[in-house]
């Protein structure tokens, strides 16, 4: 057992030096001699806001594996004047909407800083939904499509699941009260279709995404907005009539694609490397800090983490307020960006967060960045920041509440002959127990809470967003706003992503957004963090409790629908 663990000790000894020299000799920089670099981007897996991994040379941790590292990768390299061009291989749009605005800004930023830029799709969708890949190919000012690709720019499809009739054959009796007219998460159980006012504000969202997504394809391609609906309407493409319709410009398979793209950036010995590997130069020295603080997942009490089983986040009020907390006591950090891609989830999570928010706002500026889903619980968070950033596409607002249960006492006796015999002291003890519907005084009690949770929700907009209560009560009633919906209503403050979010935390800091370093929570152990101690097992072990613990309680009182939720994933 020593022999081993003196090897293992000796590997990562190993892996080390070597990490350092490549930090010495430049490895992944453009610094070699090169008539130049072409970067290469693929689009392939899942893009996170930000993965709090720690990273080991070695061990399967790459860089450039979440939308904050492409941010900062991209951006940099974007000013580096070795990096002449940028190849975006699509082969899986896995993001959301909103993400895929914030991908589009960053390729469309190197082209019109006069880098060239093509985009490779294998296929925009085989025999599913490409609409997605082919609006982030758009942002190219060169499309190449493979010989046997699809291109099904089919548009926005929903569907929703309703279960009551399935919960009504198995005698499971849903118990719900929501506060909000458009709050409609419950509805899947409770109806056999959408509710006019959830079909209302579905329909609206729908007409907000869809009109820029359009927009963008027509800015994208030189084509206008109804050019495009026609297209989308006669969608799908094989790829020669894709490429005879002018929604690419040129067939072709991989090898072909690159041999096209060298030649078209002229005589040169360019060296490509791919994003992940590559690393900007280094401007280290006399920098202001922002730190960025990523919420990501369903708000919950406890620590929160992630579930590997079921690649759920949760935002944990202690283990996401104890970052917030930090971010208060460091005199050095001048400014925060919170960083919100949540779908909401517990209301007393979410009130200790924003209270953590406040604090925070009360000693430095706070200005929120919202990704594909900052709705509910949330908007909840966010709403006493300084300044609100969302992309046009974010899915937030939802300012609503929503609690109940299934009630299986029907379910357990007449289907599965289980017979209950309670025996309670206390008229209500029996309240919480999931079994048969409350009589009429708990309800009374039940909508009392439901309704104060609201009060207490749409006082703090108000608070925080300097409106009359009146006003974010007429925008509230559980309404999903899209980002640029949401601008209008007074709900957020700008459109944009994570560099629009950094300026304002800048300007708001008064130091310029030039002379910042980013500094990003949950912030994960180095590697002599994991080493350091009695003994590198218990360290790993101790952060994997730490980011891999489940979530105490999930009580959905602040949630979107789920239909709606789904924006949030690909379509």
């Amino acid at each position: 057992m020593k022999k081993l663990l003196a090897l293992l000790l000796s590997l990562v000894a190993a892996a080390v030096v070597v990490a350092i020299a490549a930090l010495y000799f430049g490895a992944g920089s453009t610094s070699a001699t090169s008539d130049g670099v072409i970067l290469r981007l693929t689009l392939s897996e899942p893009l996170a806001d930000y993965s709090p991994a720690p990273r080991i040379p070695f061990f399967g941790s790459p860089r450039g594996a979440s939308l904050v590292d492409l941010y900062q990768t991209l951006r940099g390299a974007r000013a580096d004047p070795q990096v002449q061009g940028l190849a975006v291989y699509i082969h899986r749009a896995a993001l959301g909407l909103a993400q895929a605005e914030e991908v589009r800004r960053l390729i469309r930023g190197f082209a019109d800083g006069g880098k060239h830029v093509e985009c490779y799709l294998e296929t925009a969708g085989e025999g599913s939904n490409g609409t997605l890949a082919y609006y982030l190919a758009t942002a190219c000012p060169v499309i190449t499509l493979a010989p046997a690709g699809e291109l099904n720019i089919v548009g926005l499809f929903v569907d929703t699941a309703f279960f009551r009739g399935g919960l009504d054959k198995l005698k499971i009796e849903p118990e719900f009260e929501y506060a909000g007219d458009y709050k409609s998460a419950a509805e899947s159980f409770t109806e056999f279709q959408h509710s006019s006012s959830a079909r209302e504000a579905l329909s609206s969202l729908l007409d907000d995404l869809y009109d820029r997504i359009v927009s963008d394809v027509a800015a994208g391609r030189d084509l206008t907005a109804s050019r495009i609906r026609q297209l989308i309407d006669a969608a799908p493409y094989g790829a020669a009539q894709a490429l005879e319709l002018g929604l690419v410009d040129r067939l072709a398979y991989p090898d072909q694609f690159e041999d096209t793209l060298a030649t078209a950036m002229g005589d040169g010995d360019r060296r490509w490397i791919d994003v992940a590997d590559y690393q900007p130069p280094s401007r280290r020295f006399g920098k202001a800090k922002i730190a960025i603080a990523f919420a990501q997942g369903e708000i919950v009490r406890g620590r929160g983490g992630f579930d590997p089983w079921s690649r759920r986040m949760f935002v944990g009020a202690d283990g996401f307020g104890e970052v917030l907390e930090s971010l208060i006591e460091d005199e050095s950090i001048a400014a925060v960006v919170l960083r919100v891609d949540s779908p909401g989830g517990s209301a007393q999570a979410s009130d200790l967060l924003l209270h953590q928010v406040e604090r925070l706002a009360a000693v430095k500026p706070v200005v929120v960045s919202m990704s594909s889903l900052a709705a509910s619980g949330g908007y909840y968070i966010s709403s006493k920041a300084h300044h609100i950033v969302a992309e046009a596409t974010s899915l937030t607002g939802s300012i609503g509440v929503i609690a109940g249960r299934l009630l299986t006492g029907r379910f357990q006796q007449e289907l599965l002959g289980i017979s209950h015999d309670s025996v309670k002291r206390g008229a209500n003890a029996d309240y919480f127990a999931g079994l048969e519907p409350m009589n009429p005084a708990q309800r009374e009690r039940f909508v009392e809470a439901i309704e104060r949770t609201y009060d207490t929700f749409v006082g703090h907009v108000a608070a925080g967003r300097g409106m009359e209560r009146e006003a974010v009560d007429a925008v509230a009633q559980g309404r999903i706003w899209s980002g640029q919906r949401a601008l209008e209503k007074g709900l957020i403050d700008e459109v944009g992503g994570f560099e629009e979010a950094l300026a304002a935390a800048a300007a708001a800091a008064g130091i310029e957004r030039e002379n910042t370093v980013l500094v990003l929570y949950p912030r994960a152990p180095t590697l002599l963090e994991l080493l350091a101690g009695e003994g590198a097992p218990g360290l790993v072990a101790g952060w994997l409790r730490q980011h891999l613990a489940a979530p105490i309680s999930l009580p959905y009182t602040l949630e979107v629908a789920p239909e709606i939720g789904r924006f949030s994933t690909p379509f």
